[in-house]
């Protein structure tokens, strides 16, 4: 942490003074000389926020956590706000995700041959009404979600848009099913007790986090016909994220220990002296979450090693109690091993895990004074590189997870502050930092929009799409009409507004679809959602080619690809390419009350010419009525169309999408 308003001492070596006195008089004696004074130091100070050395203080720091007290206000939750990266070089399409070599566990998985389904979390706790369709839509409406919990296997050609059911993997009774990843005739399965799973943005009570497990599953389809279970991995706690990269998942999740008669949050004497006394008899086994591999427990932490604040540091700050641990795990998709494990007694709400960094994040709320704290970690073994304070809220969640990169060794995000003024209430302001080269310190490199001559937005323009690409940044802020800002970060310590554009409506997803042309879908003047196409050649002057409403012709229409970059596809092919976004639309038609859940399929023509490029719509697939939903997913596969809906699955052609077939699991 190197800033102008933080001033961080490097680390002292050890001086010892010694003063030695002679006589210069005549004679053949002498006194003998003094002892020599030795000047003790001051001690070194702190060289980073966290840390996680000498044996016996982490049960120590834990206990001193719960047994102080402290008056500050308690981290609340906070809303999602806005969210990467094509399927190029490939010729199907894969998760869409924030960065282009990190794979996302999603519902749904495929790997050019073998697609993988697990239940729809949307689509669990209800059952959809058999609404009568028109008889042309009939056959690809997909049917009532299957009741059993369970991850579905097909075997697809897409040579004749066909998709055959293979088998099915029973999950274990209480467990959902969070997202997978397939690579390599791998599958791995994220299982959790807990609804919802990742509540990793909402650090509210430790009861979220109480008597759940994560289960990571390993099966083998070599034969997809008949996986194989080969590793299953269990960790006490509810997952906060997981990403893949090559070989190694990285599994992130959070555990309370139940120790009975502990008050989580002491805000008396009383439940101070109570707290000490519970803790005086516990140990590091009791406090850390217990981990499996195939059923029998290992140790690959110690409460030693667990990360906490060094009181003595220039950034901490007394915070309230509470007793939740964060756990980092680093295994290997192959072999199951433990590759790396670290944990965490710090306040963390945030996780971004980028090429060679792992930033942890947590939002301090003081109304219109909030900041938020990075910490770096390093992301092959989860060192610890430094922290820093900024101003303002790093949102996270959905398509919020866009508003923080990592490029070429400097880390780029956007926070927002609310001012608390009526008149102005929004600021947004772009950090880059990067780590000390040899002390546990962020360096702030640069800020731009901190001050009205280089403010992103106009006043009172809330922060919707955010999107990092390489030496750039996009973004958009609305309130009236939407500009869209370019930005340039080939100096991270010197970023800078290339242009800016001014048009109706808003963008909340930005896809860069060439250095000349970026993509954005959001909300038209008319509330509907909306595709532009932008010519950025001259970044200075971007100018918008092409601007398609979905939905037209009804009262209202909206697509969870604005807020959820897993329901949006997009295949980068040589000369053009296809993109898919799901609808729900409704309002009266002929006197009577309408609603159309539709999958919208289109294409970017003259791509490589930015001033003739334009989207082209190619046709759409209609569905039951509230079949669209967050879990609703689309893959391309060359010519041929996957869809699907409420667990179910269709298929058949792109050339052709009024036709899709639905491909019954029997």
């Amino acid at each position: 942490m190197k800033s102008n308003t933080v001033i961080c001492l490097k680390r002292a070596a050890l001086i010892t003074v010694w003063s030695l006195l002679s006589s210069c008089g005549g004679g053949s004696s002498s006194e003998a000389p003094p002892s020599p004074v030795v000047t003790t130091p001051p001690p070194d100070p702190p060289s980073g926020l966290w840390i996680n050395s000498s044996s016996g203080e982490g049960i120590a720091a834990y206990k001193g956590k719960l047994t102080t007290l402290v008056t500050t206000e308690r981290a609340v939750a906070f809303a999602d706000g806005a969210p990467t990266q094509d399927s190029a070089g490939s010729g199907y399409s894969t998760t869409y995700t924030l960065e282009p070599h990190t794979d996302e566990y999603d519902i749904v998985k495929y790997d050019g041959s073998t697609l993988a389904i697990a239940p729809s979390r949307s689509a669990c706790c209800y059952i959809l009404e058999d609404t009568a369709l028109p008889a042309e839509d009939a056959a690809i409406a997909p049917a009532t979600p299957p009741a059993e919990a369970e991850i579905r296997l097909f075997r697809t050609a897409p040579g004749s848009g066909d998709g055959t059911f293979l088998t099915r993997i029973a999950l274990e009774d209480g467990y959902r099913a969070e997202g997978m990843y397939l690579a390599d005739d791998m599958l791995q399965v994220l299982l959790s007790t807990a609804w919802w799973g990742a509540f990793g943005p909402r650090h509210i009570e430790p009861g979220y986090w109480e008597s759940s497990e994560v289960k990571l599953q390993t099966y083998d389809l070599t034969d997809p016909a008949q996986p194989a279970l080969r590793y299953q991995w269990s960790v006490e706690g509810a997952l906060v994220s997981s990403r893949r990269r090559a070989d190694h998942i990285y599994l992130i999740s959070r555990h309370t220990p139940i120790i009975e008669g502990l008050v989580p949050y002491p805000s008396t004497e009383e439940e101070i002296a109570n707290n000490e006394t519970v803790l005086e008899e516990v140990t590091d086994q009791d406090i850390l979450p217990a981990i499996s591999l195939n059923g029998e427990a290992i140790s690959p932490l110690a409460l030693d090693d667990c990360y906490r604040q060094d009181p003595e540091h220039p950034l901490a700050t007394e915070r309230p109690a509470d007793p939740i641990i964060t756990t980092l795990l680093t295994l290997s998709a192959n072999s199951g091993e433990v590759v790396e494990a670290a944990c965490v007694m710090e306040s963390v709400d945030g996780v971004y895990i980028g090429d060679t960094f792992i930033a942890l994040s947590f939002v301090e709320w003081h109304n219109d004074a909030d900041t938020t704290l990075i910490h770096l970690l390093d992301r092959d073994d989860w060192s610890y590189l430094g922290s820093e304070s900024i101003s303002g809220a790093l949102y996270s969640g959905g398509n919020a997870d866009f508003r923080i990169s990592e490029f070429e060794g400097a880390l780029r995000l956007i926070t927002t502050r609310w001012t608390g003024e009526v008149e102005d209430q929004f600021r947004h302001v772009l950090y880059t930092l990067e780590p000390d080269a040899t002390d546990p310190e962020l360096s702030l490199l640069a800020s731009l929009g901190d001050n009205n001559e280089t403010r992103l937005g106009k006043i009172n323009e809330d922060l919707y799409g955010v999107r990092f690409m390489g030496p750039r940044a996009y973004l958009v802020t609305f309130e009236r009409i939407d500009p869209l800002y370019i930005i340039d970060l080939v100096d991270p310590a010197a970023p800078k507004i290339l242009g800016e554009l001014e048009v109706p409506g808003f963008s909340d997803l930005l896809h860069e679809v060439s250095d000349e042309l970026l993509l954005g879908l959001g909300s038209s003047e008319n509330r509907l959602p909306k595709l532009e196409l932008f010519d950025i050649s001259d970044t200075a002057a971007p100018v918008s080619r092409s601007l398609i409403e979905i939905g037209t012709g009804y009262e209202w229409a909206y697509s969870p690809a604005q807020y959820n970059r897993y329901a949006f596809t997009y295949l980068a092919g040589e000369e053009s390419d296809r993109l898919t976004v799901p609808y729900s639309a409704a309002g009266s038609k002929a006197d009577r009350y309408e609603q159309v859940d539709r999958i919208a399929l289109f294409e970017i023509k003259d791509k490589k010419n930015a001033q003739r490029a334009s989207i082209a719509p190619v046709g759409e697939v209609t569905l039951r009525p509230g079949s669209v939903s967050d879990d609703t997913r689309v893959i391309i596969d060359t010519d041929a169309l996957y869809v699907v809906a409420q667990s179910e699955l269709m298929s058949g052609f792109w050339s052709n999408p009024e036709a899709l077939q639905r491909r019954p699991a029997e």
